[in-house]
């Protein structure tokens, strides 16, 4: 969406997407960076933008050192889906108790992140709902939702109104209408994202102002932060920059847990830097595998054909 100009935090162009980064170190800044750092560690980042190159340049303290036995595919992977998973699961929690029993329910759940949080709370005993195309439903159950909904409101919200512990929602169908509905007494909403706002076509403003799709997912942000009941607003980028500390936690703790064979994220396809932009496109029209889509700017179409051969 921000390719196309149509997201609510818009980068001046040239831009160059990608968000989330791993790589090698290949030049230090200053020589009193070396004892944080050295050339040829592995690390990861998240940015703004730039992440689709070779080459990035990156602060310092936006690094993160990947640990060893962790694959710079798998070290992405975690970083961009657990972490923010894991964060707003910890939004919704109840007063720090595990979420065994627990309903929660996830609205867009085919997305990576979504499935990553679907990933957490199951290995916690929570009950998984979830809202999505019905292409997806086999695949939900499959990794054990107990029920899955088509996106329409009108066809889930008489049956799970005021019954969820949890709701996650990355869409925003109707401005977070619904999924605070669904929500019980003292159930959460945690608002990662509002795809449906720039995809279903032009908001006309009055007096003739044009596309106010921005305005109204800023107003959507604004609500959800300050005057929703039980509601919190979640910002991947927001949450790096100002709670590194814990990022940094939850990125070892993954990590940690992948190395013991207990966590294994979903690669749903790598691309070669000329193909990054019709995956985008393939993202955008929900025509990708399930899980995280890579982009490995080393390597060659051709490197990747003989990677899937063998």
């Amino acid at each position: 969406m921000i390719r196309r100009g149509k997201w609510i935090d818009m980068q001046p162009l040239p831009f160059i997407p990608g968000s989330d980064i791993v790589g090698t170190i290949k030049e230090l800044g200053s020589p009193e960076l070396n004892s944080m750092f050295k050339v040829g560690d592995l690390v990861a980042a998240v940015v703004s933008s730039g992440g689709n190159a070779k080459y990035a340049k990156v602060k310092v303290k936006d690094l993160l050192l990947v640990p060893k036995g962790v694959d710079s595919v798998t070290a992405l992977c975690i970083s961009s889906t657990y972490v923010p998973a894991k964060y707003s699961l910890e939004l919704a929690r109840f007063k720090g108790t595990p979420m065994t029993g627990a309903n929660v329910l996830v609205v867009g759940a085919n997305g990576p992140t979504a499935l990553a949080s679907i990933d957490l709370a199951l290995m916690e005993g929570a009950n998984l709902y979830a809202i999505a195309d019905k292409r997806h439903h086999g695949y939900l159950r499959s990794l054990g939702v107990k029920k899955c909904f088509t996106m329409n409101p009108q066809k889930w919200l008489p049956e799970l109104e005021g019954t969820m512990d949890v709701v996650l929602d990355s869409v925003c169908l109707d401005g977070y209408e619904s999924s605070a509905k669904a929500l019980g007494p003292s159930g959460k909403l945690i608002c990662t994202g509002m795809s449906a706002t720039f995809t279903q076509g032009r908001i006309e403003g009055p007096f003739g102002i044009g596309d106010i799709r921005s305005l109204k997912s800023s107003y959507h942000k604004a609500r959800a932060t300050y005057m929703m009941r039980n509601t919190f607003y979640y910002d991947k980028m927001e949450s790096f920059r100002e709670q590194k500390s814990i990022w940094v936690q939850y990125f070892k703790y993954f990590c940690h847990i992948h190395t013991k064979g207990l966590l294994n994220p979903v690669v749903a396809v790598r691309v070669s830097l000329t193909m990054v932009s019709s995956l985008q496109k393939a993202i955008e029209h929900g025509d990708t595998p399930y899980g995280v889509c890579v982009a490995t700017p080393w390597r060659t179409r051709e490197d990747l054909v003989k990677i899937e051969r063998d």
